[in-house]
């Protein structure tokens, strides 16, 4: 059944249908995420930013960490008349869809935050419409996308009820997030271990360093900002726009300059995302403290 719907999107495939699915594809992706969870941590609400940061974190490393332990192949890897589309973006294994739980899990943390009626039915539109696109370019089998939906839905959910309550509370949350440092850090050194032995294909669990290099770089991040900082989001429309262009923009400088002098090893890959994640939770906002584009209490500088 599964094969017979890929090869039916097959069959209708119109370089028309093909821009529209990658289109709609793009929507899944973690670039537009970070824009966005950026924005709403440095310009409107660190609490909220926070919880679309970790429920979307989240929902990531368990895609990431169920992919290690099924390995399944892609559609196009082993059904010669399906032409994988946009497989740039699907060098992974295949269960479940990374990009159909990714933005199951952030639309998740926004429909709780927002809680409007309308808000929830898009998300669920969109989510279905990504995870429709995924098989549309072959690159996912339907079981793949439904899987991804579920556990984007699940993990989410349970992240952002879970750390809610903790916003309120910093050290029981810096607890938390120390723990979770300590298993990122655990399973990663696990994973490098079976790398290194040739259990596992390089290429294949490169997202899982990436990913939990991110998560490390943002909860290690979180504990100094609310440590050191504790920044105030309120400033002038200006400063603001200045707050979300420069830190973007070192950022992207930051994520390609170190993938330019870094050995291509999956330990850098670790150690690259790590980084950028730090600057933008916890580095950004100290320099910006010091360049007065952030008022911070604990260091009693206001712009």
């Amino acid at each position: 059944m599964q094969e017979g719907i890929l090869r039916f999107f097959s069959r209708i495939s119109t370089p028309g249908l093909d821009a529209l699915a990658e289109g709609i594809t793009m929507l899944g992706e973690q670039y537009l995420f970070i824009a966005v969870i950026t924005l709403v941590f440095w310009n409107i609400s660190k609490k909220a930013g926070l919880l679309l940061a970790f429920s979307y974190l989240t929902s990531a490393l368990v895609n990431v960490g169920v992919k290690v332990l099924v390995r399944a192949p892609r559609p196009f890897e082993i059904l010669a008349d399906i032409e994988g589309k946009r497989v740039h973006t699907a060098t992974g294994y295949s269960f479940p869809s990374g990009h159909t739980q990714g933005a199951a899990g952030f639309l998740t943390a926004a429909a709780l935050l927002l809680r409007r009626f309308w808000f929830s039915c898009f998300a669920f539109m969109l989510m279905l419409l990504i995870a429709l696109s995924r098989v549309y370019l072959g690159v996912h089998w339907p079981l793949d996308v439904i899987a991804g939906l579920l556990l984007g839905v699940l993990s989410a959910w349970g992240t952002f009820r879970l750390l809610e309550p903790m916003l309120n509370d910093p050290p029981r949350l810096q607890s938390i997030l120390l723990r979770g440092i300590s298993l990122i850090v655990t399973l990663t050194l696990a994973l490098f271990v079976l790398e290194k032995t040739g259990s596992l294909d390089p290429v294949k669990i490169r997202d899982f360093y990436k990913l939990s290099g991110t998560a490390a770089g943002a909860m290690a991040g979180c504990i100094l900002e609310m440590r050191l900082i504790n920044f105030k989001t309120e400033a002038s429309a200006i400063r603001k726009t200045l707050r979300y262009l420069l830190g973007l923009a070192v950022a992207l400088l930051l994520l390609a300059g170190l993938k330019t002098i870094l050995p291509d090893d999956n330990c850098f890959a670790f150690l690259r995302y790590l980084a950028v994640s730090l600057w933008l939770i916890f580095l950004f906002p100290w320099a910006g403290v010091k360049a007065g584009l952030f008022y911070s209490a604990l260091l009693e500088k206001d712009p």
